[in-house]
C-alpha cells in the first residue's frame, strides 16, 4: 500500500485504486483559517459539534455555535462546503457528517482502525493525527491490546498529517482486502480544532 501526497485535488480519485490507503493535499492560503482557529482556542472555548448536512443545502454551522466569532465561523464554513463537496465527488454520496472539535488531550491515545469506508480529517490548528503506513505496521503487536508497544517494525517511524492538508483516509469498512489507516491523536497536550468530515450513504 502507498500513500499520496500532493497539492492537486484531482488526486483524490487514486483512493479508489488498491493499492492507495490515504490521499493527502495541501491547500493554498492556509494560515489565516490557523491563525484565528489558534486565536479561537485561545478563548478557553469548547466545541464538540456534530451533525448530518446534505450536499446541496445550507451548511449548519450557521446555526450551531454562536460562541465562533464571524471571520472564523466563514472560513470554517468555506473549508466545510469546499471539502463535503470532494469527498462526496469522489465517494459517490449525498451527504456528510460532520464533526468539529477543540481537542485538549488526545481524543483516541491507542493506534486503531476506524470502521468506517472512509475519513477526511483536517487539522486546522495544533498538532496534526499521527498514522503508520500498513507496510510499517507490526500486527502482531498490533493486534495483541494488551501490549503496550507502538505496533511499529524495526527502523519505522510515526507520521503525521499536519495543519494545511486535507487527509482523506480508507477505514476498515472499506473492503475486506485492507485493514484501514492504522492512526490515532497526537500525544501533546497541545489544543488543535479538528475538522472531520465522512461519507454517509442510505
Amino acid at each position: 500500500m502507498k500513500s499520496i501526497f500532493s497539492d492537486q485535488l484531482k488526486d483524490f480519485s487514486s483512493i479508489h485504486s488498491n493499492d492507495v490507503e490515504l490521499v493527502s493535499v495541501s491547500r493554498p492560503n492556509f494560515d489565516g483559517i490557523e491563525k484565528h482557529s489558534l486565536k479561537f482556542l485561545e478563548t478557553r472555548e469548547s466545541l464538540n459539534l456534530r451533525w448530518i448536512q446534505n450536499i446541496d443545502t445550507d451548511n449548519r454551522l450557521k446555526d450551531l455555535s454562536e460562541s465562533i466569532p464571524s471571520i472564523l465561523r466563514s472560513m470554517l464554513i468555506s473549508q466545510i462546503d469546499d471539502s463535503s463537496k470532494i469527498l462526496c465527488e469522489h465517494m459517490g454520496c449525498c451527504k456528510v457528517e460532520v464533526r468539529l472539535a477543540t481537542l485538549r488531550s488526545p481524543m483516541c491515545p491507542l493506534f486503531h482502525v476506524d470502521n468506517i469506508t472512509t475519513r477526511l480529517l483536517i487539522t486546522l490548528c495544533g498538532k496534526g493525527t499521527e498514522w503508520i503506513p500498513e507496510s510499517e505496521v507490526d500486527w502482531n503487536i498490533f493486534t495483541n491490546r494488551e501490549n503496550t508497544n507502538l505496533p511499529l517494525k524495526n527502523g519505522s517511524e510515526i507520521q503525521e498529517l499536519k495543519v494545511g492538508r486535507w487527509s482523506l483516509l480508507k477505514g476498515g469498512a472499506w473492503d475486506d482486502s485492507f485493514n484501514g489507516v492504522v492512526h490515532r491523536s497526537p500525544h501533546s497536550d497541545d489544543a488543535r480544532l479538528l475538522l472531520s468530515i465522512d461519507p454517509v450513504f442510505e
